[in-house]
Protein backbone atom coordinates (compact mmCIF):
# COMPACT_ATOMS: atom_id res chain seq x y z
CA UNK A 1 0.00 0.00 0.00
CA UNK A 2 2.49 2.34 1.09
CA UNK A 3 4.59 1.27 -2.10
CA UNK A 4 1.50 2.42 -4.19
CA UNK A 5 0.90 5.73 -2.79
CA UNK A 6 3.95 7.13 -2.68
CA UNK A 7 4.21 6.86 -6.43
CA UNK A 8 0.81 8.96 -6.43
CA UNK A 9 2.20 12.56 -8.09
CA UNK A 10 1.37 15.11 -5.21
CA UNK A 11 1.51 17.98 -7.59
CA UNK A 12 -1.54 16.17 -9.72
CA UNK A 13 -3.61 15.66 -7.51
CA UNK A 14 -3.09 19.68 -5.71
CA UNK A 15 -3.97 20.60 -8.89
CA UNK A 16 -6.92 18.60 -9.46
CA UNK A 17 -8.14 19.50 -6.15
CA UNK A 18 -10.94 21.91 -5.03
CA UNK A 19 -12.85 23.18 -2.57
CA UNK A 20 -16.05 22.05 -4.33
CA UNK A 21 -15.13 18.46 -5.07
CA UNK A 22 -13.63 17.66 -1.78
CA UNK A 23 -16.81 19.38 -0.06
CA UNK A 24 -18.96 17.49 -2.61
CA UNK A 25 -17.09 14.35 -1.33
CA UNK A 26 -18.38 14.94 2.72
CA UNK A 27 -20.99 17.26 2.78
CA UNK A 28 -24.10 18.67 1.01
CA UNK A 29 -23.26 22.08 -0.50
CA UNK A 30 -25.05 25.03 -1.77
CA UNK A 31 -24.98 26.27 -5.21
CA UNK A 32 -23.58 30.45 -4.86
CA UNK A 33 -20.46 32.50 -4.34
CA UNK A 34 -17.08 31.86 -4.80
CA UNK A 35 -16.90 30.76 -0.24
CA UNK A 36 -18.62 28.28 0.71
CA UNK A 37 -19.62 29.02 4.41
CA UNK A 38 -19.84 25.75 6.66
CA UNK A 39 -21.82 25.60 10.35
CA UNK A 40 -19.28 22.53 11.52
CA UNK A 41 -15.99 22.79 11.36
CA UNK A 42 -14.28 19.52 9.89
CA UNK A 43 -11.28 19.63 11.64
CA UNK A 44 -12.57 20.54 15.42
CA UNK A 45 -16.70 19.61 14.45
CA UNK A 46 -17.48 22.62 16.40
CA UNK A 47 -21.07 23.49 15.23
CA UNK A 48 -22.13 27.28 15.81
CA UNK A 49 -25.74 28.67 14.94
CA UNK A 50 -23.75 30.64 12.47
CA UNK A 51 -21.41 29.53 9.94
CA UNK A 52 -18.10 30.49 10.99
CA UNK A 53 -16.13 28.28 9.06
CA UNK A 54 -14.80 29.36 5.01
CA UNK A 55 -14.08 27.37 2.11
CA UNK A 56 -12.80 29.06 -1.26
CA UNK A 57 -14.72 26.97 -3.79
CA UNK A 58 -12.17 26.78 -6.08
CA UNK A 59 -8.68 26.48 -4.40
CA UNK A 60 -10.07 24.94 -1.21
CA UNK A 61 -8.10 26.95 1.20
CA UNK A 62 -10.29 27.22 4.17
CA UNK A 63 -10.38 28.94 7.85
CA UNK A 64 -12.47 28.18 10.73
CA UNK A 65 -11.61 31.58 12.78
CA UNK A 66 -13.80 30.05 16.00
CA UNK A 67 -11.82 26.77 16.53
CA UNK A 68 -9.67 25.68 19.52
CA UNK A 69 -6.55 27.99 19.62
CA UNK A 70 -8.26 30.41 16.75
CA UNK A 71 -7.62 30.71 12.97
CA UNK A 72 -4.09 29.00 14.13
CA UNK A 73 -5.28 24.79 14.06
CA UNK A 74 -8.57 24.99 11.71
CA UNK A 75 -7.44 26.09 8.65
CA UNK A 76 -5.34 25.50 5.28
CA UNK A 77 -4.91 24.19 1.64
CA UNK A 78 -7.35 21.26 0.06
CA UNK A 79 -5.37 18.50 1.10
CA UNK A 80 -5.71 20.23 4.55
CA UNK A 81 -9.17 20.33 3.84
CA UNK A 82 -9.20 16.53 3.22
CA UNK A 83 -7.35 15.71 6.08
CA UNK A 84 -9.99 17.56 8.49
CA UNK A 85 -12.59 15.81 7.10
CA UNK A 86 -10.90 12.34 7.52
CA UNK A 87 -9.52 13.28 10.40
CA UNK A 88 -6.24 12.53 9.72
CA UNK A 89 -2.83 15.36 10.15
CA UNK A 90 -1.10 15.62 6.81
CA UNK A 91 2.82 15.74 8.94
CA UNK A 92 2.66 12.66 10.47
CA UNK A 93 -0.20 10.49 7.42
CA UNK A 94 0.72 12.18 4.19
CA UNK A 95 0.62 9.56 2.24
CA UNK A 96 -2.99 8.26 3.63
CA UNK A 97 -4.10 11.92 3.12
CA UNK A 98 -2.58 12.01 -0.33
CA UNK A 99 -4.47 8.92 -1.51
CA UNK A 100 -7.82 10.38 -0.68
CA UNK A 101 -7.14 13.09 -2.35
CA UNK A 102 -6.03 11.20 -5.29
CA UNK A 103 -9.37 9.37 -4.99
CA UNK A 104 -11.38 12.20 -4.89
CA UNK A 105 -9.80 13.67 -8.01
CA UNK A 106 -9.09 10.24 -10.01
CA UNK A 107 -5.87 10.26 -10.10
CA UNK A 108 -4.17 7.22 -10.01
CA UNK A 109 -0.42 6.03 -9.18
CA UNK A 110 0.70 5.78 -12.76
CA UNK A 111 -0.30 8.38 -14.36
CA UNK A 112 0.98 9.46 -18.14
CA UNK A 113 3.86 11.93 -17.95
CA UNK A 114 1.99 13.72 -20.98
CA UNK A 115 -0.82 14.35 -19.37
CA UNK A 116 0.48 15.14 -16.33
CA UNK A 117 2.55 17.89 -17.87
CA UNK A 118 -0.66 19.51 -19.35
CA UNK A 119 -2.45 19.31 -15.33
CA UNK A 120 0.60 20.87 -14.05
CA UNK A 121 0.77 23.84 -16.95
CA UNK A 122 -3.06 24.67 -16.71
CA UNK A 123 -2.63 24.47 -13.11
CA UNK A 124 0.27 27.17 -13.46
CA UNK A 125 -1.55 29.58 -15.81
CA UNK A 126 -4.41 29.11 -13.45
CA UNK A 127 -3.06 30.23 -10.37
CA UNK A 128 -1.06 32.97 -11.94
CA UNK A 129 -4.41 34.34 -13.07
CA UNK A 130 -6.43 34.05 -9.95
CA UNK A 131 -2.83 35.95 -8.24
CA UNK A 132 -3.17 38.71 -10.71
CA UNK A 133 -6.59 39.24 -10.15
CA UNK A 134 -6.37 38.68 -6.00
CA UNK A 135 -3.79 41.43 -6.00
CA UNK A 136 -5.68 43.71 -8.20
CA UNK A 137 -8.84 43.41 -6.02
CA UNK A 138 -6.38 43.95 -2.83
CA UNK A 139 -5.54 46.90 -4.03
CA UNK A 140 -8.53 48.44 -5.03
CA UNK A 141 -9.53 47.44 -1.41
CA UNK A 142 -6.83 49.14 0.08
CA UNK A 143 -8.11 52.22 -1.62
CA UNK A 144 -11.26 52.31 0.02
CA UNK A 145 -9.55 52.36 3.56
CA UNK A 146 -8.91 55.51 4.35
CA UNK A 147 -12.56 56.32 3.16
CA UNK A 148 -14.05 53.42 5.87
CA UNK A 149 -12.09 54.86 8.31
CA UNK A 150 -13.51 58.10 7.99
CA UNK A 151 -16.59 56.98 7.61
CA UNK A 152 -16.58 55.42 11.36
CA UNK A 153 -17.70 57.47 14.80
CA UNK A 154 -14.90 59.10 16.84
CA UNK A 155 -17.36 58.63 19.98
CA UNK A 156 -19.50 55.85 21.20
CA UNK A 157 -21.16 55.17 24.08
CA UNK A 158 -20.70 52.10 24.21
CA UNK A 159 -17.58 51.60 23.30
CA UNK A 160 -15.97 53.94 25.30
CA UNK A 161 -17.48 52.32 28.32
CA UNK A 162 -15.47 48.77 27.03
CA UNK A 163 -12.59 50.64 27.06
CA UNK A 164 -12.50 52.63 29.69
CA UNK A 165 -13.52 48.81 31.36
CA UNK A 166 -10.50 47.28 29.89
CA UNK A 167 -8.23 50.49 31.46
CA UNK A 168 -8.04 52.38 28.42
CA UNK A 169 -9.52 56.06 28.79
CA UNK A 170 -10.88 57.39 26.16
CA UNK A 171 -10.50 61.04 27.07
CA UNK A 172 -6.31 59.70 27.13
CA UNK A 173 -6.45 58.14 23.75
CA UNK A 174 -8.29 61.06 22.08
CA UNK A 175 -4.99 63.24 23.39
CA UNK A 176 -2.71 61.19 21.30
CA UNK A 177 -4.36 61.57 17.78
CA UNK A 178 -6.89 59.70 15.57
CA UNK A 179 -6.04 56.17 17.29
CA UNK A 180 -8.97 54.43 17.45
CA UNK A 181 -12.69 54.77 16.40
CA UNK A 182 -16.12 53.00 16.55
CA UNK A 183 -18.28 50.96 14.31
CA UNK A 184 -22.70 51.46 14.70
CA UNK A 185 -22.82 49.05 17.16
CA UNK A 186 -19.92 50.05 19.26
CA UNK A 187 -16.79 47.79 18.36
CA UNK A 188 -13.71 49.49 18.77
CA UNK A 189 -11.32 49.98 15.81
CA UNK A 190 -7.86 50.78 14.30
CA UNK A 191 -5.88 50.94 11.63
CA UNK A 192 -3.64 48.04 10.40
CA UNK A 193 -0.67 49.69 8.32
CA UNK A 194 1.49 48.52 5.71
CA UNK A 195 4.57 46.89 7.11
CA UNK A 196 6.59 48.46 4.11
CA UNK A 197 5.04 52.01 3.37
CA UNK A 198 3.02 52.38 6.35
CA UNK A 199 -0.08 53.10 3.96
CA UNK A 200 -3.67 51.98 5.89
CA UNK A 201 -4.87 48.75 4.99
CA UNK A 202 -7.38 47.07 6.82
CA UNK A 203 -9.42 47.74 9.55
CA UNK A 204 -9.33 45.68 12.82
CA UNK A 205 -12.49 45.89 15.06
CA UNK A 206 -12.54 44.23 18.66
CA UNK A 207 -16.63 42.88 19.26
CA UNK A 208 -17.55 43.57 22.12
CA UNK A 209 -20.51 40.72 23.03
CA UNK A 210 -19.99 38.58 19.76
CA UNK A 211 -17.94 36.02 17.84
CA UNK A 212 -15.58 36.34 16.73
CA UNK A 213 -13.95 38.84 18.98
CA UNK A 214 -11.25 40.52 16.34
CA UNK A 215 -12.42 41.19 12.92
CA UNK A 216 -11.13 42.66 10.05
CA UNK A 217 -13.04 44.05 6.54
CA UNK A 218 -14.54 42.14 4.19
CA UNK A 219 -13.06 42.28 0.57
CA UNK A 220 -16.55 41.64 -0.85
CA UNK A 221 -18.14 43.82 1.44
CA UNK A 222 -16.27 46.35 1.10
CA UNK A 223 -16.27 45.97 -2.93
CA UNK A 224 -19.50 45.37 -2.74
CA UNK A 225 -19.79 41.86 -5.00
CA UNK A 226 -20.09 38.61 -4.42
CA UNK A 227 -17.64 37.16 -6.13
CA UNK A 228 -13.70 38.15 -5.38
CA UNK A 229 -10.47 36.12 -5.51
CA UNK A 230 -8.42 38.17 -3.12
CA UNK A 231 -8.87 39.07 0.24
CA UNK A 232 -7.72 42.48 2.80
CA UNK A 233 -3.99 41.34 4.49
CA UNK A 234 -3.92 40.82 8.11
CA UNK A 235 0.03 41.70 7.87
CA UNK A 236 0.74 45.01 8.95
CA UNK A 237 0.80 46.92 12.60
CA UNK A 238 -2.24 48.37 15.02
CA UNK A 239 -2.13 52.00 15.99
CA UNK A 240 1.30 52.83 14.74
CA UNK A 241 3.84 52.41 11.89
CA UNK A 242 7.19 50.90 11.15
CA UNK A 243 7.94 53.99 8.94
CA UNK A 244 6.90 56.37 12.41
CA UNK A 245 10.84 55.65 13.18
CA UNK A 246 13.24 58.10 12.19
CA UNK A 247 16.79 58.40 12.94
CA UNK A 248 17.17 61.90 13.76
CA UNK A 249 13.20 61.82 15.93
CA UNK A 250 11.80 58.48 17.19
CA UNK A 251 14.45 55.61 17.61
CA UNK A 252 12.62 53.16 20.02
CA UNK A 253 9.86 50.91 19.46
CA UNK A 254 7.26 48.15 21.53
CA UNK A 255 5.68 45.63 20.20
CA UNK A 256 3.17 44.12 21.57
CA UNK A 257 0.31 41.47 20.18
CA UNK A 258 -3.33 42.44 19.80
CA UNK A 259 -5.63 46.06 19.31
CA UNK A 260 -6.31 46.45 23.39
CA UNK A 261 -2.69 45.96 24.24
CA UNK A 262 -1.53 48.44 21.07
CA UNK A 263 -3.97 51.00 22.85
CA UNK A 264 -2.22 50.63 26.27
CA UNK A 265 0.94 51.00 24.63
CA UNK A 266 0.07 54.22 22.77
CA UNK A 267 -1.25 55.79 26.63
CA UNK A 268 2.27 54.02 28.35
CA UNK A 269 4.88 54.43 25.52
CA UNK A 270 5.16 58.20 24.73
CA UNK A 271 7.52 58.89 22.10
CA UNK A 272 7.80 55.42 21.26
CA UNK A 273 6.53 53.99 17.37
CA UNK A 274 3.89 51.69 18.83
CA UNK A 275 3.30 48.69 16.87
CA UNK A 276 0.95 46.21 16.85
CA UNK A 277 0.52 42.69 15.73
CA UNK A 278 -2.32 41.60 14.65
CA UNK A 279 -2.27 38.02 16.20
CA UNK A 280 0.98 36.44 18.12
CA UNK A 281 1.56 34.82 14.98
CA UNK A 282 2.66 38.09 12.96
CA UNK A 283 4.94 39.25 15.64
CA UNK A 284 7.60 38.05 14.19
CA UNK A 285 6.84 39.40 10.98
CA UNK A 286 6.56 42.94 12.34
CA UNK A 287 10.18 42.45 14.05
CA UNK A 288 11.72 41.59 10.81
CA UNK A 289 10.29 44.87 9.21
CA UNK A 290 11.14 47.40 12.13
CA UNK A 291 14.64 45.77 12.94
CA UNK A 292 16.58 47.08 10.48
CA UNK A 293 15.57 50.92 10.93
CA UNK A 294 15.96 50.64 14.70
CA UNK A 295 19.81 49.15 13.77
CA UNK A 296 19.98 52.37 11.24
CA UNK A 297 18.77 54.42 14.21
CA UNK A 298 20.34 52.64 16.85
CA UNK A 299 17.29 52.41 18.80
CA UNK A 300 16.01 49.54 20.76
CA UNK A 301 12.70 47.69 20.60
CA UNK A 302 11.10 46.47 23.53
CA UNK A 303 8.85 43.20 23.52
CA UNK A 304 5.12 42.74 25.26
CA UNK A 305 4.80 38.99 26.01
CA UNK A 306 1.23 37.77 26.32
CA UNK A 307 1.29 34.99 29.51
CA UNK A 308 0.05 32.28 27.12
CA UNK A 309 1.51 29.43 24.77
CA UNK A 310 0.87 31.30 21.60
CA UNK A 311 2.13 35.08 23.36
CA UNK A 312 5.21 33.44 25.02
CA UNK A 313 6.17 31.74 21.20
CA UNK A 314 5.23 34.67 19.33
CA UNK A 315 7.51 37.33 21.48
CA UNK A 316 10.10 34.70 21.45
CA UNK A 317 10.08 34.27 17.72
CA UNK A 318 9.98 38.28 17.59
CA UNK A 319 12.99 39.16 19.78
CA UNK A 320 15.13 36.24 17.87
CA UNK A 321 14.04 37.60 14.57
CA UNK A 322 15.24 41.17 16.10
CA UNK A 323 18.49 39.86 16.68
CA UNK A 324 18.97 38.07 13.67
CA UNK A 325 18.06 41.59 11.85
CA UNK A 326 21.09 42.83 14.06
CA UNK A 327 19.72 44.11 17.17
CA UNK A 328 21.30 42.19 20.30
CA UNK A 329 19.49 41.11 23.19
CA UNK A 330 19.21 42.55 26.39
CA UNK A 331 20.42 45.32 25.30
CA UNK A 332 18.91 46.48 21.93
CA UNK A 333 15.61 44.40 22.20
CA UNK A 334 14.24 43.00 25.24
CA UNK A 335 10.92 42.02 26.88
CA UNK A 336 9.09 43.94 28.90
CA UNK A 337 8.75 43.01 32.47
CA UNK A 338 5.06 42.75 33.28
CA UNK A 339 5.35 40.83 36.43
CA UNK A 340 2.43 38.57 37.03
CA UNK A 341 0.09 40.51 34.89
CA UNK A 342 -0.73 38.01 31.72
CA UNK A 343 -0.23 41.35 29.29
CA UNK A 344 0.44 44.87 28.81
CA UNK A 345 -3.70 45.97 28.75
CA UNK A 346 -4.37 44.20 32.36
CA UNK A 347 -1.35 45.48 33.47
CA UNK A 348 -1.54 49.01 32.82
CA UNK A 349 -5.66 48.31 33.94
CA UNK A 350 -4.05 47.43 37.37
CA UNK A 351 -1.25 50.37 37.47
CA UNK A 352 1.36 49.22 36.41
CA UNK A 353 3.28 51.95 34.43
CA UNK A 354 6.73 51.92 32.34
CA UNK A 355 9.52 51.27 34.85
CA UNK A 356 8.02 49.68 37.25
CA UNK A 357 9.95 46.32 36.94
CA UNK A 358 12.55 47.65 34.59
CA UNK A 359 10.43 47.35 31.65
CA UNK A 360 11.38 50.43 29.94
CA UNK A 361 14.31 52.21 31.33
Amino acid sequence: MSAKVNRIDADAVRALLTGEGVLATYVPIARGGRTIQLRECPRCKRRQRRPACKVDRDTGRWIHHSGPGGAAVCKGDALELVAAFEGLDTRTQFPEVLARAAQIVGVGPNIDPGELARIRAEHQAACEARDRRAAEERARGEAMVPALWEALERRHLYGERYLASRGLDPAALRRCGDVVRFYPEGSPAVRLYSLDAGEPINIVRRQIDREPKILSLDLANALGVDEVMGTFSTAGTLAGRVTDLDPDGVDAAVLVEGMTDALAAVLAFDGYAVLGANGARMMPRVATAVAPRLVAARGWLLVAVDDDEQGVAGAGDAMRAAVAAGLELEVSVRAIELGAHHDLADAWRAGWRPGDTGGAA
